[in-house]
């Protein structure tokens, strides 16, 4: 037997040094690649919409314009396809009763009933769109 370091532990240290080139080669390249990876996942994904305004008469009935920001264009089937809340209340959707294609930068004006609600109060309003969409609006009153 000759005096020196054991094959075992020369193993186990060339081992620990190829894991640790190989974190710190993959390190910098992971952030680009589940970059890439996250980018490549919104292409052609869900739309968002923003809701411009809303407006009431008469308390009841309400209507609301709501704009397709995109990515991608949304198709709706009429009613069916919305769902309004006011103050956490349901507004019966009355419109759009038609379908269509919803391209990006057009506006939707969406019109639903409710029971009477103060004009001169503030609401929330939440507008869930086709396509899994969503938007929030707050209502300030117009000024008197």
């Amino acid at each position: 037997m000759r005096a020196g370091i054991s094959r075992v532990v020369v193993e186990i240290i060339i081992l620990v040094i190829a894991v640790a080139l190989a974190l710190l080669i993959f390190s910098p390249i992971s952030g680009y690649i589940f970059g890439s990876l996250g980018r490549t996942a919104t292409v052609g994904g869900a739309s968002q919409i923003q809701i411009l305004s809303a407006s009431s008469t008469d308390g009841a009935s309400w209507t609301i314009y709501v704009k397709n920001l995109g990515p991608g264009t949304v198709t709706y089937t009429g009613t069916a396809d919305w769902r309004v809340y006011i103050d956490g209340g349901s507004c019966t959707v009355d419109n759009p009763s038609n379908s269509g294609v919803w391209s990006v930068g057009t506006t939707v004006t969406v019109t639903c009933t409710t029971s009477t609600l103060p004009t001169t109060k503030q609401h929330n309003i939440v507008v869930y769109g086709p396509g899994g969409t969503q938007a929030q609006y707050l209502y300030y009153p117009p000024p008197s």
